[in-house]
C-alpha cells in the first residue's frame, strides 16, 4: 500500500561533525535523501517527524542545523491549527466518510421483470441487506440460496458488493405456472383445461393420449406410473410439454355518458431527502380526495460520486369530476383498445389461432364479446397421493 506523502523538509548544516552526524542518523532509521555538499554547507531533505528528530540529535554534534525550505500537506494544515471549526469539520468529515464505507449505501437491481425491485427489496431487507446496513453483517451467499426457494421463477441470482454498495443480478425463468414441482416428487401430467392437443414434448413419464385426442381438464395426460415391459412397475416424475387448442370468451362493457376525473393546472410539489429509510424532514404518506399524485425518486451525485440518499419529489395534482359523452363508434374504439391490451398482458404466452368479435349496443352502452381460439400449454403436475 502506497504511504501518504505528507511533505518534506529542506535543511542545511554547517560545522565539522556534519558527515559524523548524517551517519549517526541514518543507522538510528532517520531517513535523509537528497543529501548535497554546496561550498561546505551540507543541504537534505527529511520529512517533517524526522526532521523533529534531526533537532534533538544536532545538540550531540558540534553543528548547525537550518530549515531551508518547508513543503506539503503537513504544513499547510499546521497553519489553521488554531481554526477549530476547521479542524473540528475535517475530523467530523473523516468520521462521517469512515462510517459511510462501512455501511450499505445504496442497492441495485438488474434483469428483473416480473418480479417487481420493492418485492426484491423487501426480501432483502428481511435477510439483512439493506441501505444502512453494516458491510461486515451481509451474508450474501446464504440470501442467494433463501432467494432461489423464495421466488418461484427465480432461475439464477447473484449478489455482489462493491465498495459501499450492493449490487443485485437477476435471472427469471419463463414464467409457466402449470410446472412447477420438485424432480424428486412423483406426479403425472393432467390437463389444466379441456382442448384437442396438436403437439407433445414428453420428457419423462408415459402418453396416454395421441396428438388430435380430445381432452377434459382433470385428464391425466403423461402418467408417472411406468411399466419397463417386463412387470417392473415405477412410479416417477412426469414432465411434458402438451400444446392443446382450445376456446376463451371475453366480455368488456362501456357506457356512452361516463363522469370521470380530469386533471386540472393547480398543481402543488412537495420534496424530501431519504437516507437509510428515514426522511429530512419527517415525511408522512397522506393523500387528499380529488387530486392524483406521483412520486419520483432521483439520485444525488456530488462531484460525480453518488450519494447513500435520494431526493424525493411528489407532485399533486388537483382533479375534477366531468362528464364524458362517447359516440357509438368512440365506444367501440375504447372497447377495440381493451381487448388489445388484454390480448397484451393474458394471452402473451399462448397462441392466438382466431378471434370472433361481436358488438351488442344497449341503451346505456355497448358490450364487446369475442370469443377466441388458442393454442398454448395446458400441462399441469398432479402429485401422485397414496392412499
Amino acid at each position: 500500500m502506497k504511504k501518504i506523502n505528507f511533505g518534506f523538509v529542506k535543511f542545511s548544516l554547517i560545522g565539522t561533525e556534519c558527515e559524523e552526524f548524517i551517519s549517526y542518523a541514518l543507522k538510528n532509521g532517520i531517513k535523509i535523501f537528497d543529501i548535497e555538499n554546496v561550498d561546505k554547507i551540507i543541504y537534505a531533505k527529511t520529512s517533517p517527524s524526522d526532521y523533529m528528530l534531526l533537532a534533538k540529535l544536532r545538540k550531540s554534534f558540534h553543528i548547525r542545523i537550518h530549515i531551508e525550505e518547508k513543503r506539503g500537506v503537513f504544513f499547510r494544515l499546521y497553519k489553521y491549527r488554531n481554526r477549530y471549526g476547521i479542524v473540528i469539520g475535517a475530523l467530523s468529515y473523516g468520521i462521517i466518510l469512515l462510517l459511510c464505507s462501512s455501511i450499505v449505501w445504496d442497492i441495485s437491481i438488474t434483469g428483473n421483470k416480473d418480479i417487481s425491485d420493492e418485492t426484491i427489496l423487501d426480501f432483502l431487507t428481511e435477510n439483512g441487506i439493506y441501505a444502512g446496513a453494516s458491510r461486515k453483517e451481509l451474508k450474501n451467499t446464504m440470501t442467494e440460496l433463501k432467494a432461489m426457494l423464495y421466488f418461484d421463477n427465480l432461475a439464477w441470482i447473484s449478489i455482489e458488493n462493491e465498495g459501499s454498495r450492493v449490487y443485485v443480478k437477476i435471472n427469471e425463468t419463463i414464467s409457466n405456472p402449470t410446472t412447477g414441482l420438485p424432480v424428486n416428487v412423483p406426479c403425472n401430467v393432467v390437463a389444466s383445461r379441456g382442448g384437442r392437443i396438436v403437439e407433445t414434448e414428453v420428457y419423462r413419464g408415459t402418453m396416454l393420449y395421441e396428438v388430435g385426442s380430445g381432452v377434459a381438464e382433470g385428464d391425466i395426460i403423461v402418467s408417472g406410473i411406468v411399466n419397463d415391459g417386463a412387470g417392473n412397475i415405477s412410479v416417477n416424475h412426469a414432465d411434458a410439454k402438451i400444446i392443446a387448442e382450445y376456446e376463451e370468451e371475453i366480455n368488456f362493457y362501456k357506457e356512452f355518458n361516463t363522469i370521470e376525473k380530469k386533471k386540472t393546472d393547480e398543481k402543488y410539489f412537495n420534496e424530501y431527502i431519504k437516507l437509510f429509510g428515514f426522511t429530512f424532514p419527517t415525511h408522512e404518506e397522506t393523500y387528499e380526495d380529488g387530486y392524483t399524485y406521483s412520486k419520483n425518486s432521483y439520485d444525488v451525485n456530488i462531484f460525480g460520486i453518488k450519494m447513500p440518499w435520494k431526493r424525493i419529489v411528489i407532485e399533486k395534482t388537483k382533479t375534477e369530476d366531468i362528464e364524458v359523452k362517447r359516440t357509438v363508434n368512440d365506444v367501440k374504439r375504447s372497447l377495440e383498445q381493451e381487448l388489445e391490451l388484454y390480448e397484451m398482458n393474458m394471452l402473451k404466452n399462448v397462441t392466438i389461432v382466431n378471434r370472433d368479435i361481436s358488438f351488442e349496443q344497449g341503451d346505456k352502452g355497448i358490450t364487446v364479446k369475442c370469443k377466441y381460439t388458442l393454442q398454448g400449454n395446458i400441462a399441469s403436475q398432479q402429485e401422485i397421493v397414496y392412499e
